[in-house]
């Protein structure tokens, strides 16, 4: 096997600290486990990582590694594709766990329960390891081909947030070219050994980023108390309409105490279901749907003529909002500029 023509201590900090970042994310979505089986999911899929790349970094910085370490890194390995392909699926197209799923941990298990009987001549380098590579890429391309159905199909979903985008897509993304660079490497003979693991750093750090910053990418409450929901695809949709109209027509955002419990009263649904609605069908959080409507009023009363000579603040507070920086903060959020900047370009146009 080729191995990267690095400083050794260079290829084991790269590599080293991605085993460590990797387990730090098993810890953290055991951590939330409690919130969604999802959890249990990523959590089996980063340990597995870990084990997997640990496995690496010892084979070949070490003159020898013992065989069990070995045989629990590329069982490990094969853990990996499975665990990551069912949690896409589910994040992806939500729905109850069912016992089925663990058939896709079958060769895992079999391998597990004949650890004693696996050696690296005998097994491994005799097609075990071959089979291994491929049913990892085919895994991988299952988890990617599930990106696609659910970005690409016209088909009317529940949309999916920014930021849920961006995790499940640079997760499986960046798995995917861990898996093919392993392939790469033993198959096809094209790449380095610890190429994989020194390129999955990126990944896996760009991930921690994200899930530290949107915690709420592990805790799936909502989808918890959801569950009971039997309305249709077409109904949620239908009150989404029903839900927008009440806001635009009573105008409920421009009460500076507005709350998802008063826009529900209103609405005259159940709190639950409208938040339902807002995140899953209208694909917003509760917030930004409710500055939605107030920016753009504000942005009406910004380029109307009676308002040319009140201050930004009035409007802001005309428009709902408690503070002029909140306002600031949500206008260029939705906008892209300042208030300011909005009129003085509106007005010269």
């Amino acid at each position: 096997m080729r191995t990267i023509r690095l400083n050794k201590e260079i290829e084991v900090f790269i590599a080293g600290i991605g085993a460590a970042q990797s387990f730090l994310m098993a810890f953290y979505s055991f951590s939330e486990r409690k919130k969604d089986f999802r959890n249990l999911l990523l959590c089996l899929f980063f340990v597995s990582v870990t084990l997997r790349l640990t496995k690496s970094i010892l084979w070949v910085y070490l003159d020898s590694i013992p065989l069990w370490f070995i045989d629990f890194g590329f069982i490990a390995h094969s853990i990996s594709g499975p665990a990551l392909f069912l949690y896409t699926l589910y994040f992806l197209f939500p729905k109850k766990w069912t016992s089925q799923n663990l058939l896709h941990f079958v060769p895992s298990s079999i391998l597990l329960f004949f650890i004693t009987s696996l050696s690296l001549n005998g097994f491994w380098n005799s097609g075990g390891y071959s089979f291994l590579l491929f049913h990892q890429v085919t895994y991988s391309g299952l988890a990617v081909t599930l990106l696609a159905v659910r970005f690409l199909s016209k088909k009317h979903q529940s949309p999916i947030d920014r930021t849920s985008v961006i995790w499940i897509t640079t997760l499986v993304l960046g798995t995917a070219l861990l898996q093919f660079l392993y392939f790469s490497n033993y198959i096809l003979g094209l790449t380095p050994y610890l190429l994989g693991p020194v390129t999955y750093l990126p990944f896996i750090y760009f991930m921690a980023f994200l899930v530290f910053k949107n915690p709420s990418l592990l805790k799936h409450e909502a989808s918890r108390k959801h569950q009971n929901i039997r309305l249709t695809e077409k109904e949620l949709f239908h009150s989404a309409k029903q839900l927008q109209s009440l806001m635009k027509n009573e105008k409920l955002y421009l009460d500076p105490s507005c709350t998802l419990n008063k826009v529900a009263k209103q609405a005259k649904l159940p709190a639950y279901l409208v938040s339902h609605i807002v995140n899953n069908t209208i694909g917003k959080s509760f917030p930004d749907f409710l500055n939605g409507y107030r920016i753009e009023e504000a942005k009406k009363c910004l380029l109307h003529p009676k308002y040319r000579n009140t201050k930004i603040a009035s409007i802001a507070y005309d428009c709902g909002f408690n503070t002029l920086s909140s306002f600031n903060i949500a206008f260029k959020k939705f906008t892209g500029v300042t208030p300011t900047k909005f009129q003085k370009v509106k007005a010269s146009v």
